[in-house]
């Protein structure tokens, strides 16, 4: 078995854009069937659509959708389905802050966006640690364990002379 300096897993399921969006869907779909009077098909279809839903909101739960490492001196980041892979060189580091990742509550899971100079990966939660290299790159990594990973990456900065 691997020993990393860091590793968290985030899925998914747990991304409160999607969560919110799949729950107004079934909750129509249930409302739906018990206030219809209609004995026919359709009722039932609202029914069986939103028992689909549910149990699709709980297999979205057990689909990793980042993973990021720490591991001799690089940080990797796995992304979703396709296992798509960045690898940064930690000896790159410039600076490390932690950030509220957005100013909005709902926010799209995201991995590998070029936007606005940034470098972002987000699946859900509220921070991120922001840190720039030494090439000027800035890169916002959402995680849920924001102080950790601040900590692991701090060792990796150079001392100012």
């Amino acid at each position: 078995m691997e020993k990393y300096d860091y590793i968290e897993r985030q899925y998914l399921g747990f991304n409160r854009f999607g969560l919110i969006r799949r729950i107004v869907i079934t909750i129509f779909c249930f409302v739906f069937y018990f206030v219809s009077d209609d004995a026919a098909l359709n009722r039932d279809l609202f029914f069986y659509l939103g028992l689909f839903v549910l149990v699709l909101s709980a297999a979205a739960l057990l689909i990793r959708h980042l993973e990021t490492t720490v591991k001799d001196g690089k940080l990797k980041l796995v992304g979703p389905t396709t296992f798509k892979k960045v690898e940064l060189d930690l000896k790159e580091l410039q600076a490390v802050e932690i950030r509220p990742y957005s100013r909005f509550v709902m926010n799209r899971p995201m991995f590998n966006l070029h936007r606005k100079g940034q470098l972002r990966f987000y699946t859900h939660g509220n921070m991120c640690v922001m840190f720039k290299l030494k090439d000027g790159q800035v890169v916002k990594l959402g995680t849920q364990r924001p102080d950790a990973l601040k900590a692991i990456l701090e060792k990796y900065i150079p001392a100012q002379p």
